[in-house]
């Protein structure tokens, strides 16, 4: 399962980010843009918003600052509603929890430990671990790889079009978040919509 807007309440947070990011330009983004970027690893969000800005400065610098911005969101993120349900009540019935996530490593254990999430989930999958990101299948394929599992006995929960397109590509059935009209017309063909964590209770 995903990390960011799906156990962890952080997209409005890596919004204000984003935006921040670019002002430090002199430039807007747009709510689309952020949609958009929603999913992959943020070296390759970097890479795009470099090129289409022609942002000053090092790739490895325009990083750094990134990365201090969504350092100090994640100082006050906490669970998305009804994960902590969802996860206890998954692990209570013996599925097996792998997070899978284009965050980095470090800042993703971190904050598991910090609200208690460390020890349901057996195995994670981070952006350091894979090349390429979400679209991609890489970062799904290499969670089943790692906990042992087959993807026609597993399940993906994700809240982004690029992870449901990602999750989908690794043969996966995949549960989306869709938490607005948009998401659910935008939703990958053979991708199951949810309003909410919760609504997958009744199905585990």
């Amino acid at each position: 399962m995903d990390l960011d807007g799906t156990l962890v309440d952080s997209l409005s947070g890596l919004r204000r980010a984003y935006f921040q990011f670019l002002r430090e330009f002199n430039l807007d983004g747009s709510e689309a843009e952020f949609d958009r970027l929603n999913g992959p690893k943020l070296p390759e969000i970097i890479s795009a918003l470099q090129m289409k800005y022609h942002l000053p400065g090092d790739h490895a610098d325009l990083l750094e600052l990134y990365n201090r911005l969504i350092d100090a969101v994640y100082e006050e993120v906490l669970p998305q509603p009804g994960s902590r349900e969802l996860i206890e009540t998954a692990a209570n019935k013996g599925w097996i929890l792998t997070l899978v996530t284009s965050n980095l490593g470090s800042r993703a254990c971190a904050w598991l430990k910090r609200v208690g999430f460390d020890s349901l989930l057996q195995y994670r999958v981070c952006a350091e671990d894979v090349k390429r990101g979400k679209p991609w299948p890489d970062i799904h394929e290499l969670a089943l790889a790692r906990s042992g599992c087959v993807a026609t006995e597993s399940i993906a929960l994700e809240d982004s079009l690029p992870g449901a397109q990602a999750a989908r590509a690794a043969g996966l059935r995949t549960f989306l978040v869709a938490t607005d009209h948009k998401s659910l017309e935008e939703c990958p063909l053979g991708v199951e919509p949810v309003h909410s964590l919760t609504d997958l209770l009744g199905w585990l």
